[in-house]
């Protein structure tokens, strides 16, 4: 019961910081299936809004890394920040509009050319799902495994393509430093 309340405090106080960003994507809540993504240290940690609780790939309180809820408060964990993704209609990066946080070298060419077919294949497959589908698809993972971050979970809910831009961007990074 405590949980909820704060879930709705939290929400309120979410909802009503939310103004910021791009003129297109103004609004003044949080919406059930909104991606959201917080700062955890060098990383940053995401999951999808129902509505009541956040669902994300991670550590769950039993230590198992898997599917699970968790409430609002326990998302933001203190975060600097907390941002809403927004995913854009055809293949590509998501933008994020941050919230104020009420918690307080050489690369070979085959290389290039792997990276260039696998982007081609995901804009092939690439779907944005409404807010309701996204949800939908979080709540049906729930107790599973094998995501290899909090944001390829997130990713895929939203477009079906399991990904993270973030391990993509490291992995840009080393192919540039180690040389082949």
């Amino acid at each position: 019961m405590a949980d909820q309340l704060l879930n709705i405090l939290l929400k309120g106080l979410l909802g009503q910081a939310f103004s910021s960003g791009s003129p297109r994507h103004r609004r003044r809540e949080l919406v059930r299936g909104d991606v959201l993504c917080v700062r955890n240290g060098l990383s940053n940690r995401y999951g999808i809004w129902t509505g009541e609780v956040v669902i994300l790939y991670g550590k769950s309180l039993g230590g198992t890394k898997k599917v699970h809820r968790c409430s609002l408060k326990d998302f933001l964990q203190e975060s600097e920040s907390c941002s809403v993704c927004v995913f854009p209609k055809t293949y590509g990066r998501m933008k994020k509009y941050q919230l104020p946080s009420p918690v307080s070298s050489i690369v070979m060419p085959q290389h290039k050319m792997w990276r260039w077919l696998e982007q081609a294949e995901k804009a092939r497959r690439y779907k944005r799902y409404t807010h309701e589908e996204t949800a939908d698809r979080a709540e049906r993972s729930l107790g599973k495994t094998g995501y290899t971050s909090s944001e390829h979970f997130a990713v895929w809910c939203k477009t079906g393509i399991a990904e993270s831009h973030e391990l993509e961007a490291m992995q840009d990074f080393w192919d540039k430093v180690i040389v082949y």
